[in-house]
């Protein structure tokens, strides 16, 4: 990872060229690094670079209007991200703006392409190697809108954006600041009036139908908090690598339960402080 982060920072060129080439988390990841490094001026010229290539293909017709309003807005997320990071050194602020960043990304691909729902269910139906594979009609009962759809698709650019940018925050840290990114990471957690407002809103959504994936992106920073602070708990008891390991495959494996336990214990925390009382 060292060798990575260092390669990158070596020359503008190699910023640009590698951002462009479109890895996965590796490319959103090095506008992240060069952003927080360098600062917005330097990252909006890596961000103006790679999105070249998105809006070309786009326009040519070679991506279709999702991939290409998807892509862009998922770059402007982590963009956005590192900015505040940088600027308010503050990983609430972060993740608010990745958050917000995502889900306008996502509204505004929704609004100039007519729509996303049609172009998600035929990008489900191409993928599949036969039709069976893909439970068409139990998907369609959950995506029955365009509401639905925004939502879901906001919420996963969030997490993937958030990711690019810890990625980029854990380079950063291990080039100029060994050890800087798990002490951050370990401090995060919700102001009182945050952490009230978004369960508030969380909770709304989920009685509220239709709104249930909006209501999942209202929580996501909460959720970050939430596991931020289990992130601390492993760490100051010595517990090692098994719990965390235990704590992500339960997040892929039962989400909503285990989302609403985290923001709950993030809502605690904003409360009573769990880290201060515990060095008392």
């Amino acid at each position: 990872m060292r060798a990575v982060a260092e390669f990158i920072m070596r020359g503008r060129v190699r910023a640009v060229v590698l951002t462009m080439v479109g890895i996965p988390l590796i490319s959103p990841a090095i506008l992240a690094l060069v952003s927080l490094r360098r600062g917005g001026s330097e990252g909006l010229m890596v961000l103006a670079w790679a999105l070249l290539p998105i809006v070309v293909m786009g326009m040519s017709g070679h991506v279709p209007p999702l991939v290409t309003g998807i892509s862009a807005g998922h770059f402007a997320a982590v963009f956005c991200g590192a900015v505040a990071l940088r600027s308010r050194r503050s990983w609430v602020a972060a993740l608010l703006a990745v958050t917000a960043a995502s889900a306008v990304g996502i509204l505004l691909t929704s609004a100039f392409s007519g729509g996303l729902l049609q172009g998600f269910m035929q990008a489900l139906e191409s993928a599949a190697q036969q039709p069976n594979t893909v439970p068409m009609e139990e998907l369609k009962q959950v995506f029955s809108g365009e509401l639905q759809i925004t939502g879901y698709l906001s919420l996963i650019s969030a997490m993937s954006a958030t990711l690019a940018l810890v990625l980029g925050r854990y380079w950063q840290a291990l080039l100029y600041n060994p050890g800087g990114f798990r002490q951050e990471f370990h401090q995060l957690r919700m102001p009182r009036w945050l952490a009230a407002l978004s369960m508030l809103l969380w909770v709304l959504s989920l009685v509220t139908p239709g709104y249930a994936f909006w209501g999942a992106v209202i929580a996501f920073p909460m959720v970050v908090a939430g596991i931020a602070l289990i992130h601390w708990l492993v760490a100051s008891r010595g517990w090692g690598i098994g719990p965390l390991v235990a704590m992500y495959v339960m997040l892929v494996i039962g989400g909503l339960p285990l989302a609403g336990f985290l923001c709950g214990l993030a809502l605690v925390d904003s409360w009573i402080d769990i880290r201060g009382r515990s060095t008392k």
